[in-house]
């Protein structure tokens, strides 16, 4: 089972040249840790108020990932604020992102290679090995935004951190994204996930758009 993190990596990588889309870096790993922290949030490991994250139970989920940020923040020197929270585990979880893409390497769904570009720059690519889950994944988004299936809560989330990091347009084409734009709006404002995932896309939101970490 792959967390909504790793979920958010496929979704981000272009099928034919097996490289992410373009976007920019600092907004991709925020988002990384806000849907890792909606994950927690989603398993009842974590609530929150107007401005804080309290972890309520510190039960391991098994996910390394999950577990290390679940982790950290009961630490008693991790500040409970959502922004300084999330600024600190993007600053803490050093390549994050190549981490996720091993896990994703390890569970069979990725290959990573390597290859040299004018025998001098480095260049990955993440071609899908067993599409299976993306399959399933973009199944969900796609039924999620063109049909009135009530969403599940994870989709719900996809959703906003892919529209957050402008990824729905390469999913949707321009003319589904205007056909669907209300419904879209609609599954943004659904009160069908957790208060503290509310919260924290809220924080991911305020920091992707001002691209400033501290």
């Amino acid at each position: 089972m792959l967390n909504c993190a790793e979920e958010l990596i496929l979704l981000a990588i272009d099928d034919e040249s097996g490289a992410f889309y373009r976007m920019t870096n600092v907004n991709f790993n925020l988002a990384l840790v806000g849907a890792l922290l909606m994950d927690l949030a989603l398993r009842n490991r974590l609530d929150a108020d107007l401005s804080h994250i309290y972890v309520i139970d510190k039960t391991p989920t098994g996910d390394p990932y999950l577990d290390q940020i679940l982790l950290t923040i009961s630490s008693p020197d991790a500040s409970g604020d959502t922004a300084t929270l999330v600024r600190q585990l993007y600053n803490n979880l050093e390549l994050l992102r190549d981490k996720l893409l091993k896990s994703l390497e390890e569970k069979g769904v990725i290959r990573v290679t390597e290859s040299k570009v004018l025998w001098l720059f480095k260049q990955r690519r993440y071609p899908v090995i067993d599409n299976r889950e993306e399959k399933e994944v973009l199944s969900r988004i796609r039924e999620t935004v063109t049909t009135d299936v009530i969403p599940e809560p994870k989709d719900v989330v996809l959703i906003s951190l892919l529209y957050t990091c402008d990824l729905m347009d390469k999913i949707f084409t321009k003319e589904e994204l205007h056909k669907h734009q209300k419904r879209i709006e609609i599954i943004q404002k659904m009160d069908l996930i957790s208060h503290a995932v509310n919260r924290i896309i809220g924080e991911v939101q305020v920091m992707i758009n001002s691209a400033f970490i501290t």
